[in-house]
C-alpha cells in the first residue's frame, strides 16, 4: 500500500473492533469471509494491507509475515469507542484465541512460521492496530507433513471456539481446572521440537484425563485408555507408557544413543497415535456438554472412573481407531536426518 493510501479491507467495517489471527497455511477449498459462529469469522486469500506508520510500528519481519499469511481468524464486534482498548479487546482477543485453539483440535496443520494475534479497529476506512502478540507455530507431523486446512475444519474449530467459551463461563461443581491443564499441555505439546518431549507431554494429557491411582499408573493407562480406542491396544499402550517413564526420568538414552531407523520409525508412530488419541478425546469432551461435569476436576473425574464400564461407555459413545493416525504412512519419505540420524 502506498503511503497515505485508504485500506479498503472488506472484513471489517468502521467503527468495529477486531482481533484477527494470521496464519500461513495450506488451505485445500477457497475461503471467501463468513460467519461461522456470532463470534468467529474466517477468510483466506485475503490482503491484510496496513498503513505506513503501523508497519514501521510491527517492523518489516512482522509485516510481511502478516501480510503473506493466507487464513485469517476472526473475532469482531462494533463499538461504541473502537479506538480504546477496554474489556471488548480483552473478550475480542479471547474468542480468536479460543478459534485458534479450536483449529489445533479440529486440525493436524502446522503454519509456516508464528502465528500472529493483532488487535485494534477500523476508523475512516483505515486499519488501526493496538496490540500483537504471537503463537510458537505447531511443529509439523512426520506422517502427514503441512496438511492444507479445510473449511470443514474451520467450522468444526469455531464449534470447538464456541463450546470452549461455554464451559469457561458455566459454573461447574468443584470447577473446570483440570479439563483447561489437559487442554494446555495439548496445545504446548504441538508446539514442542523434540519427538520424546512431546510424546512426553501427550501421555502426560492422557494422564489428566484417567486419573490413575498411584502404583497403578502403567495398568490402567492400558485398561482406562479402553474408553477411547478400544480394549485390543494394551500392548501398544504400554510400549508408549514405557516410553513415557524414560523421559520422566532421564532415560531417552536407551532410544537414542545408537541409531536404530527401525526404532526411531517406531517412535514416530507412537507420537501419532497418541496425539490422534488425546486430540480425539479432547474435541468429544468439548462438543458434548454432557461430559463437562464428568472431565472438569479431579473429583469428578474420579467419580467417573468409579462408574461401571457400561455406565462409561454410554456417556462416552464410540471408540476411535488409533490406526487412522497412521493414514499416508509411508517411510520412505522420512530421512534419516529427520529421525535425528547422522
Amino acid at each position: 500500500m502506498e503511503p497515505g493510501q485508504r485500506n479498503s479491507a472488506s472484513w471489517i467495517d468502521d467503527g468495529e473492533k477486531y482481533a484477527v489471527i494470521a496464519i500461513s497455511v495450506k488451505t485445500d477449498d477457497r475461503v471467501p469471509l463468513q460467519k461461522l459462529t456470532p463470534h468467529h469469522w474466517a477468510f483466506a486469500d485475503a490482503p491484510f494491507d496496513m498503513p505506513e506508520h503501523w508497519r514501521k510500528w510491527l517492523g518489516t519481519i512482522r509485516t510481511k509475515e502478516v501480510e503473506d499469511s493466507n487464513l485469517f481468524l476472526l473475532s469482531k464486534m462494533r463499538s461504541q469507542a473502537p479506538e480504546i482498548i477496554d474489556s471488548e479487546t480483552v473478550e475480542l482477543k479471547r474468542h480468536a484465541g479460543h478459534f485458534y485453539a479450536g483449529l489445533l483440535l479440529a486440525s493436524p496443520f502446522a503454519p509456516a512460521y508464528k502465528p500472529v494475534m493483532l488487535a485494534g479497529y477500523c476508523q475512516n476506512a483505515e486499519i488501526n492496530i493496538r496490540s500483537q502478540d504471537e503463537y510458537d507455530p505447531a511443529i509439523p507431523s512426520m506422517v502427514r507433513h503441512y496438511p492444507a486446512v479445510a473449511v470443514a475444519e474451520l467450522q468444526l474449530a469455531a464449534e470447538i471456539a464456541s463450546h470452549i467459551n461455554a464451559i469457561e463461563t458455566r459454573p461447574l461443581p468443584g470447577g473446570h481446572w483440570r479439563l483447561f491443564r489437559v487442554l494446555h499441555l495439548y496445545l504446548e505439546a504441538r508446539t514442542i521440537g523434540n519427538n520424546m518431549d512431546r510424546l512426553h507431554q501427550y501421555c502426560r494429557c492422557i494422564d489428566g484425563l484417567i486419573v490413575p491411582k498411584i502404583g497403578n499408573t502403567k495398568r490402567q493407562f492400558k485398561s482406562r485408555t479402553e474408553l477411547f480406542i478400544g480394549p485390543r491396544h494394551h500392548d501398544m499402550m504400554g510400549e508408549i507408557y514405557d516410553v513415557r517413564s524414560d523421559v520422566e526420568h532421564l532415560h531417552e538414552n536407551k532410544h537414542l544413543e545408537i541409531f536404530d531407523r527401525v526404532a526411531r520409525l517406531e517412535l514416530v508412530k507412537k507420537l501419532e497415535i497418541m496425539e490422534y488419541i488425546v486430540r480425539s478425546a479432547l474435541v468429544r469432551i468439548v462438543l458434548e456438554p454432557k461430559l463437562w461435569p464428568h472431565f472438569a476436576n479431579t473429583t469428578a473425574l474420579q467419580a467417573f472412573w468409579a462408574l461401571d464400564d457400561q455406565q462409561r461407555r454410554a456417556l462416552w459413545g464410540a471408540i476411535v481407531n488409533p490406526a487412522d493416525a497412521l493414514a499416508g504412512f509411508n517411510p520412505h519419505y522420512i530421512s534419516d536426518a529427520q529421525l535425528g540420524g547422522p
